[in-house]
């Protein structure tokens, strides 16, 4: 009898000992929380730079209990939202910009169904948001998201939603003078530089036109046509490179006006898209610059560098340092798409938030 006794208050103690334990475990946890920069997550001793899952919405259980989240002192979906919106409060406007058009005249446009290629990129949404996000308030841009699965069709290639994605844009910004389309699979690399001082300016835009150049057909081959150099800049309404398979319209910008809303509706008409060009919209683009003399004079083509240099290539194609942007079209074709977007993300500029 006096021994079940002992051995009930030693389980007695026992249970005591493992409860405080346990009470105190979140506590210790937290003291010993790791508070990193905008966009990092600890791992034990590691830190990876964006987010490597997606964190949990909540840290209480519908019994409640806390989550492992909690336990381990991760920041919550709520905590992260917090600290993205405080690091780009104290960023808007920072730019002071001084040329026109800026602030909300210009809209950044991402606009995708998830899908494509771009799959083969890690946390590709995520770093993407994070990068233009930033970007666009340092400016005092404006961001849009559009999710183009209402625009998609069975009869037609996903990228023709392109189109109505860029009219949608328009419509949710009455105020905007520019859209600039820029492709999912895209880092701004150098984000002090504004869109007024790289090309939208008119008097930059003079500059910044490829004069003299040929205009390539879609097979890289000369179309016998070169860039006028004696543009009227206040009739220019779309802003596009060439790669070398003529026009690229990952990065592209569309001035508001019934011209563009007009050329819109022509670029998508059942005609182009049933025609079933090789490289879809973009050989549809191409062959209306070559064919249409009216319409080449509302459109700018530019050397590739200035709005859309790629991960690859050399001094006119492949980005170099100074350059906005690097598109990496075509990475997937060798199966290289996350290795050199995080190289290149590695090597971003990042804006410094100044207190």
């Amino acid at each position: 009898m006096i021994l079940v006794r002992k051995l009930q208050i030693l389980a007695l103690i026992a249970l005591t000992v493992a409860g405080l334990t346990f009470i105190s475990l979140p506590q210790q946890r937290q003291q010993n929380r790791v508070v990193l920069p905008l966009g990092e997550v600890a791992y034990g001793a590691q830190e990876q730079r964006g987010p490597a899952h997606p964190i949990p919405t909540h840290i209480i259980g519908a019994l409640g209990q806390v989550s492992n989240e909690a336990l381990a002192g991760q920041p919550t979906q709520r905590e992260l939202k917090a600290a993205k919106d405080m690091h780009l409060s104290k960023i808007r406007g920072k730019a002071n910009d001084s040329l026109e058009p800026k602030g909300g005249k210009i809209v950044l446009l991402t606009a995708t169904d998830g899908k494509g290629h771009n799959g083969a990129i890690t946390n590709l949404l995520e770093t993407v948001e994070e990068n233009r996000e930033e970007y666009c308030a340092y400016h005092d841009y404006k961001y849009q998201f559009i999710n183009i699965t209402k625009h998609v069709s069975p009869s037609r290639h996903p990228v023709w939603a392109k189109v109505p994605a860029i009219q949608e844009a328009f419509e949710l910004n009455p105020t905007a003078e520019w859209v600039w389309w820029l492709d999912t699979d895209a880092i701004i690399m150098t984000p002090e530089i504004d869109l007024a001082s790289l090309v939208l300016d008119p008097e930059v835009m003079k500059t910044k036109i490829a004069c003299d150049r040929p205009i390539k057909l879609p097979n890289g081959k000369p179309s016998g046509l070169t860039v006028s150099c004696d543009v009227d800049v206040n009739m220019v309404d779309v802003i596009v490179g060439q790669d070398h398979n003529g026009v690229n319209a990952g990065s592209i910008l569309f001035r508001r006006n019934e011209w563009t809303m007009a050329f819109l509706d022509m670029w998508a008409d059942p005609m182009y898209v049933n025609r079933r060009f090789e490289r879809q919209e973009q050989d549809a683009l191409n062959h209306i610059i070559v064919n249409h003399p009216k319409i080449r004079e509302h459109i700018a083509i530019v050397p590739q560098r200035v709005i859309n240099a790629y991960s690859v290539g050399g001094d006119e194609m492949g980005w170099r340092t100074g350059d906005l942007v690097v598109h990496f079209a075509g990475c997937w074709v060798n199966n290289e798409c996350d290795k050199r977007w995080q190289d290149f993300w590695s090597r971003r500029q990042v804006i410094e938030v100044q207190d």
